[in-house]
């Protein structure tokens, strides 16, 4: 039975959002490790899991929205199948999870993790440690009003909705968020005692194969950095500063971690610290000079598009052709072109600018003018993210495309905001080459032609 053009557009713009990682095997999923630097996280993170004999403690970045939850996804599903018992979760989202993006701590965290392991190894360990460590505190609990249970009925089923209670906390009430890590700070070694001796039961509970316990705390690089007057950021509390906490728990840990941390000066010891951080870089639309990259590049972002068009409708084409009267959703391949390049090879971008180009369309095909609309929507957005001072940075990556002073905060704050976007290729003598450049979106506006047409003039002139 045919679909309307009204079933189709809703059913496009449901397969187009963009917020949702993809899981293991689903056939959406598109692999762009020819265009990301070549990189695949089974081996550079998984494989260290899997050869080390000792626990791991790694950190994995990238853009946000870039692919880095679909990527763990496929982690936690390569590990599973080599035998490891993997606890994956979402630390924190807009709307779930258990840490405030807004406000987040380090104890928050260890909480966070507790409550995780308890809910997904409690059917597999004795979890007698982490009941003892909240009975201890009952007291304590109690006047935090944060539990009515008496010492006595203290049990699985009561401690897991206890550390739900104040992961919640932790989250929604910031009038009691600061007595409760006051609460996990002073009895942080106790905790973690009590962690450890509940994974070391579900490892020893495990089959045969099941000896490596592995957490992936996800979302973590979503926390908004916080610092008060002449204190650390929490960023650097968090990872730095009480890096002996993250890697305190007797099992394999995966964190992700702030890009904009990764490129501070605490680069050199977050490395020491944790080894090597894998970054998950953009997809190559263009190459360095500005090449468009057709067939990979180009090619995959199509690719990824047109898997969800089929998710809707296995006969709707990607694009339309008016001679052989095919319905597609676009009306040319050069509007789909510049949707793709538009976005930067930002996965997030492209999906919420073909979403908002259907959105903007009543009858198949998506026409030029719905298309450019969305572009000229998002564009607009990140301009006005821009603080004057950070224009400096933007046209000297633009023309080096090459990072610049990572001491500098406007710097890190461009990445973070994904005004600066990381590519990453091997070159024919097989070095990696890393390379920077300013979202096309920003880079297509007027404002930008105009000031890097007077840079330019400047740097001809010797006057930058």
């Amino acid at each position: 039975m045919a679909m309307s053009d009204a079933e189709i557009i809703k059913g496009l713009f449901n397969s187009f959002k963009p917020d949702s990682p993809l899981e293991p095997g689903d056939a959406r999923y598109v692999d762009f490790q020819a265009v990301r630097g070549d990189d695949d996280i089974r081996t550079e993170l998984g494989s260290r899991i899997l050869n080390d004999d000792e626990n791991t403690y790694q950190l994995y970045s990238g853009h946000r929205g870039g692919g880095k939850s679909t990527e763990l996804l496929r982690l936690a599903k390569f590990l599973e199948d080599e035998g490891c018992v993997v606890v994956y979760f979402a630390a924190a989202t807009d709307n779930s999870g258990d840490l405030s993006l807004q406000d987040t701590q380090y104890q928050d965290v260890l909480l966070s993790c507790t409550r995780q392991l308890l809910e997904k190894l409690s059917d597999r360990a004795d979890s007698t440690p982490i009941q003892n460590w909240l009975s201890d505190r009952l007291k304590r609990l109690k006047e935090l009003a944060l539990t009515e249970v008496e010492l006595e009925k203290m049990t699985l089923d009561v401690a897991l909705p206890q550390f739900m209670k104040l992961t919640a906390a932790v989250r929604k009430e910031p009038n009691r968020r600061e007595e409760i890590r006051k609460l996990v700070e002073v009895n942080t070694e106790s905790l973690v005692t009590a962690l450890n001796l509940f994974i070391n039961n579900a490892r020893k509970r495990g089959k045969a194969n099941e000896n490596k316990v592995v957490v992936i705390a996800d979302n973590l690089d979503r926390i908004v950095r916080t610092q008060e007057p002449d204190k650390p950021s929490n960023f650097e509390e968090i990872f730095v500063h009480r890096s002996e906490l993250m890697r305190s728990l007797d099992c394999h840990m995966v964190y992700t971690a702030p890009l904009s941390l990764l490129y501070s000066p605490l680069s050199s010891e977050l490395q020491t610290i944790y080894g090597k951080p894998q970054i998950l870089p953009m997809v190559m639309v263009t190459s360095v000079d500005g090449t468009v990259i057709q067939e990979e590049g180009i090619g995959l972002l199509r690719q990824a598009l047109a898997r969800r068009v089929r998710q809707v409708w296995p006969e709707l084409g990607l694009v339309a052709n008016g001679d052989e009267g095919t319905v597609g959703v676009f009306e040319s391949q050069d509007i789909l072109d510049l949707l793709c390049l538009s976005s930067g090879g930002h996965l997030r971008d492209l999906m919420h600018m073909s979403q908002d180009a259907i959105n903007r369309t009543l009858k198949l095909p998506v026409r030029a003018q719905a298309v450019k609309r969305a572009i000229t929507d998002f564009r607009q957005a990140y301009l006005r993210s821009l603080q004057e001072s950070e224009w400096e940075f933007l046209l000297a990556v633009r023309e080096s495309k090459q990072k610049q002073n990572d001491d500098d905060e406007r710097y890190q704050a461009l990445l973070a905001k994904r005004c600066i976007l990381e590519y990453s290729f091997f070159d024919d003598d097989g070095e990696r080459v890393t390379w920077y450049d300013v979202h096309p979106l920003i880079r297509g506006s007027k404002v930008f032609k105009e000031r890097w047409a007077v840079y330019q003039q400047q740097r001809a002139q010797g006057d930058v």
